[in-house]
């Protein structure tokens, strides 16, 4: 009889091994070039204002640049990856941002600069969309959350990195130094990528042609492993397809739970970018000193970070019943900053914890798109998602520019910022009853699999 062996049930009975906690490595690092290149303008803007004698209103389409480039990116290397491999897909996104980083220093002017930094931006959106399929996919079970989380966490991490190089950097070589630098470390990890990381077994098992380097990356991931010429290998669970279509991110279940979160992404990113254009200016204008406001925003950004690595082990164990919990707590939190008369304090704390709500959420709905697709269709669906927060994150701070153009106070706008909220409370609670009842699993402990307990 032919030997069937379930890749899936491999990956979840893996250990935390030296193999696995590697190839986390590789996929956060690529994360975190995306970041720090994302907020790279951000450091250079005051410099670029003075060398090239602009008005601060010339920023809008270089600062915006990049987030754009988010509406192709993550489908482009979301086909890709689909496609040609997530390895292969990552490689050409990380050289993407590092080829374009170099030329971003070497721009002369605006228009050059915008350019360039699309495209940069189109393979930062891509390859955090396929690196987040790639990490699901190597991940056991019973870890897949917690994995996704610390991956995704660079991003975050990633975009302040910048402040702890930029001000050297500038006195120095000026601000083609910072783009140079951020250009020239994903260049790098494109060779160690291409040395280190293998492929994601799940996609090698979807054709019979890619076995013999299914079982290699089988014998990396657990050197005892052993199987008969010839045998057989499946994924448990899972419609076995070489290809790829649209059509199969609304299949069954997926058609309630697709568009349910797409519309979650965009909501809590246009909440999230709103806060991150406008706070610091915001609160400043309302007499804030200046070190405060940033110290707000630093906080949001941060404690945000953290909530995403609180909420990772809750998701596997509870499904996205965590994340519905979020929801509710993120419209008092955030409605609560409007109000008149509190202390400065009180506002840091209110800010943090609306950090730790928003992007909480958006860690935990990274995690929940991830699983929810197939093998063959998994970068795609992670890709049309990051499509919609990166639309959110770019129609967000539009929204805040005009009702500020109509004087709107303060404290209205923190009570405006709650209402996403309130809708994706919803919408988080249709999606966590969907995917409790037919996408979490509880997985055993390693040790009772492993014995077949």
């Amino acid at each position: 009889m032919q030997q069937t062996i379930d890749v899936t049930q491999f990956i979840d009975r893996q250990p935390v091994s030296g193999f696995l906690v590697g190839v986390v490595l590789l996929c956060t690092l690529v994360t975190l070039a995306d970041g720090f290149n994302i907020s790279l303008v951000a450091f250079a803007a005051p410099a670029i204002v003075k060398e090239w004698h602009l008005n601060r209103a010339a920023l809008g389409p270089l600062l915006s640049s990049s987030l754009v480039a988010g509406l192709i990116g993550p489908f482009l290397f979301g086909l890709l990856g689909d496609r040609l491999g997530r390895r292969n897909a990552m490689m050409g996104a990380v050289v993407m941002i590092g080829v374009f980083g170099i030329l971003s220093g070497l721009c002369s002017t605006v228009v050059q600069l915008v350019i360039v930094r699309f495209l940069a931006g189109i393979g930062m959106s891509g390859g955090l969309a396929v690196t987040v399929a790639a990490i699901n996919e190597f991940a056991p079970r019973r870890l897949r959350s917690t994995f996704v989380t610390i991956v995704f966490s660079g991003t975050t991490l990633g975009s302040g990195l910048p402040g702890l190089i930029a001000a050297p950097l500038l006195a120095h070589f000026g601000w083609q130094a910072l783009f140079v630098v951020g250009g020239t470390a994903p260049l790098l990890l494109a060779l160690a990528i291409f040395r280190y990381l293998p492929e994601s077994p799940k996609f090698l098992c979807l054709e019979a042609t890619r076995q013999e380097r299914l079982v290699q990356v089988m014998r990396r991931a657990d050197p005892d492993f052993e199987a008969e010429p010839g045998c057989q290998y499946v994924l448990g669970g899972e419609v076995r397809s070489a290809h790829s279509s649209i059509g199969q991110l609304f299949v069954g279940k997926l058609a309630t739970l697709t568009p349910l979160l797409w519309l979650g992404a965009f909501l809590v990113m246009l909440v999230f970018y709103s806060f991150n254009s406008w706070l610091v200016q915001l609160l400043n204008d309302e007499g804030l000193a200046y070190g405060r406001a940033t110290l707000a925003l630093s906080l949001f950004q941060f404690v945000g970070t953290l909530g995403g690595w609180v909420i990772a082990r809750p998701l596997d164990k509870f499904g996205m019943i965590p994340c519905t919990v979020l929801y509710v707590l993120s419209v008092p939190v955030i409605a609560a900053m409007g109000l008149p008369g509190i202390s400065e304090t009180t506002l840091l704390l209110l800010t943090s914890a609306a950090g730790f709500c928003v992007l909480g959420l958006h860690f935990a709905q990274v995690s929940a798109v991830s699983n929810i697709y197939s093998t063959p269709v998994r970068a795609m669906g992670i890709g049309w998602f990051m499509i919609f927060a990166r639309a959110g994150g770019a129609i967000g701070p539009l929204i805040v520019s005009v009702l500020v153009s109509r004087h709107v106070p303060l404290h209205s706008l923190f009570y405006y910022a709650a209402l996403p909220l309130a809708v994706g409370t919803v919408a988080s609670a249709a999606v966590t009853m969907i995917y409790r009842a037919h996408y979490h699993v509880r997985s055993e402990p390693y040790g009772a699999m492993a014995h077949g307990k």
